[in-house]
């Protein structure tokens, strides 16, 4: 497992309001804090931000987010379609039934995070940790994993078909009623429980 890049923050970021008029589509070295997106802002980049208290607009499609820090923000119901995230850190936010779907993830970690009902699809995950986060039936169908980390985290009837699961250490995580295939599931590593839970799923006849 690679080391994950950690977001440098400039000495001092300038305070600005998520509504500004924002000069060729970029933003760099800006706080915004406390307040509600109005505008729409796909396609727009963000360089060395941090987002605190922030509620996003619904339509953020094919942003960049590059050395940006989310604390305890809301994406709920948001579409995050075909963005980057390149360097980020995602802590304690709310991204309940958000659309990530085609998106990058590079030198990401979520700490904390509920993410229940997301739509991960066809998104790629590289060099990244998940922590504590709740993934309640969301869909990470026909992903991407490279170097990925999960640790505690809960995937309950999550979808997970035609994702390789390879390399993955789900053993300390909840994946009650997970939905994939033989062929995802191998070179995964699960607890007892899971193994068996997996192998009833698959049809295998477990004599207990």
């Amino acid at each position: 497992m690679k080391k994950i890049s950690v977001p440098v923050m400039p000495y001092e970021l300038k305070e600005e309001s998520f509504g500004t008029e924002f000069t060729d589509g970029n933003a760099a070295a800006l706080f915004f804090a406390d307040e509600t997106g109005e505008r729409e802002l796909s396609g727009f980049r963000f360089d060395e931000c941090r987002f605190r208290n922030i509620t996003f607009h619904p339509e953020m499609d094919r942003c960049l987010f590059a050395d940006c820090i989310f604390e305890r923000c809301d994406f709920s119901n948001c579409s995050f379609n075909e963005t980057v995230f390149r360097r980020c850190q995602f802590k304690s936010c709310r991204m309940t039934g958000t659309d990530f779907s085609w998106s990058r993830f590079n030198d990401v970690s979520m700490t904390g995070c509920e993410s229940s009902y997301a739509n991960y699809s066809r998104a790629k995950f590289k060099v990244c940790a998940l922590e504590e986060c709740r993934f309640t039936e969301a869909s990470f169908n026909s992903c991407t994993f490279e170097d990925l980390r999960i640790s505690r985290c809960g995937f309950v009837s999550a979808e997970m078909m035609e994702t390789k699961l390879k390399g993955l250490d789900l053993s300390d995580s909840d994946i009650s009623g997970i939905m994939t295939g033989l062929s995802e599931l191998k070179g995964v590593t699960l607890n007892e429980q899971q193994a068996l839970a997996c192998a009833k799923m698959i049809g295998i006849i477990v004599r207990e």
